[in-house]
């Protein structure tokens, strides 16, 4: 193999043009390649970056969701205790006779005796019925707001509105008599739903207009 004359014009020009050309590549590939590959290793760090903060704040909620399981639970019992404390003040149709019974009683042990014992047109909302009585009784006065006092107090929901009280002379032993007319209005679930508009009332008040008149026409 021949030996390079580094002294010779030709080969100096030869060397020369190979170390620019080296360069040349250099420059290139360290401000085109090197920066492009550079930044192509940053985005995907910043993506996986980006991923992993995403995965840490799911599984942050995932953990949370799981430690508040306890109370999640425990609000749900107790809204579902005050839901059932609530539905036992609303009776259903069939308990209708017994709450009835009940009004029957409490003017017997407050001793008034009815005059008038007649359900009204039943009204229906969403979620309740109302069943409205027209009650007209008579007694002492005291009597009356006893009787009264016992209806507002019932465990079921059983409202007086529209009171009305007359009181007689009082008579030759100095007793008098007073009349009060109201209406009672009991309330049950509405499992039904609202009626359609222009249905007729439900048959259901039939038990409570029997029970009242049989009651009236006993102490008539």
């Amino acid at each position: 193999m021949p030996k390079l004359d580094l002294k010779n014009p030709g080969v100096q020009k030869l060397a020369l043009s190979v170390m620019m050309s080296l360069g040349v590549l250099g420059v290139f590939f360290f401000s085109h390649l090197v920066p492009f590959g550079f930044q192509n290793q940053r985005e995907r760090l910043n993506a996986l970056k980006a991923e992993y903060e995403k995965k840490s704040t799911e599984l942050a909620r995932a953990r949370a969701t799981v430690s508040d399981l306890p109370r999640f639970e425990a609000e749900y019992e107790h809204l579902h205790e005050r839901w059932a404390m609530a539905a036992e003040l609303l009776p259903a149709d069939r308990q209708l006779p017994v709450l009835l019974r009940r009004i029957t009683l409490a003017a017997q042990q407050t001793g008034v005796e009815f005059v008038v014992f007649r359900p009204n047109e039943v009204k229906t909302e969403e979620h309740y019925v109302e069943l409205p009585m027209q009650l007209s009784v008579y007694g002492g006065y005291h009597q009356i707001g006893s009787f009264i006092a016992e209806l507002a107090n019932m465990r079921r929901i059983v409202t007086v509105s529209g009171l009305q009280l007359k009181t007689s002379k009082a008579d030759e032993e100095g007793t008098a008599t007073t009349a009060a007319e109201f209406t009672a209005s009991a309330y049950t679930l509405n499992s039904a739903g609202p009626p359609a508009p222009g249905a007729s009332p439900s048959a259901t008040p039939a038990e409570p207009q029997k029970e009242g008149e049989r009651h009236g026409r006993k102490s008539s």
